[in-house]
């Protein structure tokens, strides 16, 4: 069957759990890790260079690629707003490692840190397989399906993420599924059709780049020369972020784990989940 969309996953933030960064104590690994699907068309995927081209077009860059985090400030919201405008959908899971610093998966080898970025893989796709589930099929097509591309990333075992996808597969209607209340679109699926590239040659990769660039940005709170918050950018692409219902972002196209009661943020990182519709009683904690 023809492929009708395709996901470009990139991350922002690090899967180190051993020591996490606190407020005012800059040491350790970064606080979110923040995973971002950009989902296009196929036929507007042949469009990814001049979709790059596109968004820087109002300033001049000495760089082959775009990547997000090495942009002047000035050039960030001009980058957002562009991307903002065009036909694609976005969607970010983004893990505050806080409440698992130190944590140990117990099914898997000590030694395996990769863990929690397939886990939020996992999440992410389940929410992108819901997407292009529902969307129109093409003409003589009975169902979408998904060509699905990575960010190459070191230290991760993509074999691992195939034989992860396998078991959630076989799992899908048993008890055995941990986390079950939501699960991957599996017609959407093709496992054939499950790449890994790297960030400079696949300009797809470069915009999901900016779409989990711009939401760590807008949490996390020490990032070198930069201490602020600053969620101005995330919110410049609420346009593509995927919502339910026009306007419920929170648990689709932006999804956090854990959920925002449980994760005693700063004021300042609270801003960007009310932007993207958290009230008072998102934040009290239940029970």
């Amino acid at each position: 069957m023809p492929i009708t969309f395709v996901a470009y996953i990139d991350e922002s933030g690090d899967t180190g759990l051993d020591q996490v960064k606190k407020p005012g104590d800059p040491k350790g690994a970064t606080e979110w890790l923040i995973l971002s699907a950009l989902v296009v068309k196929i036929e507007h995927d042949s469009k990814m260079v001049s979709w790059v081209n596109d968004v820087q077009s109002e300033f001049t860059s000495k760089r082959t690629d775009l990547h997000f985090n090495k942009l002047l400030e000035f050039k960030k919201p001009l980058v957002c707003s562009a991307l903002a405008k065009k036909d694609c959908k976005a969607f970010v899971v983004m893990s505050n490692k806080k409440n698992i610093e130190k944590y140990r998966n117990h099914r898997l080898d000590a030694s395996n840190k990769a863990w929690i970025y397939w886990f939020l893989a996992r999440l992410l796709l389940e929410r992108v397989t819901e997407y292009v589930h529902k969307q129109p099929t093409p003409n003589g097509s009975n169902a979408n399906k998904l060509r699905i591309v990575f960010s190459r990333r070191g230290g991760l075992i993509y074999q691992d993420f195939s034989d992860y996808l396998w078991k959630l597969y076989w799992q899908r209607d048993s008890d055995d599924l941990v986390l079950n209340y939501r699960q991957i679109t599996w017609p959407v699926i093709d496992h054939d059709e499950i790449f890994v590239f790297d960030h400079v040659k696949y300009a797809g990769l470069q915009l999901a780049d900016v779409v989990a660039g711009a939401f760590y940005q807008a949490v996390e709170q020490d990032r070198g020369g930069s201490i602020s918050c600053d969620p101005s950018c995330a919110k410049l692409l609420r346009p593509i972020m995927y919502s339910k219902n026009w306007n419920w972002f929170l648990g689709n196209g932006v999804k956090t784990m854990p959920a925002l009661h449980e994760m005693d943020l700063a004021e300042p990182q609270k801003a960007l989940f009310n932007a993207y519709g958290a009230t008072k009683s998102s934040w009290q904690k239940k029970g």
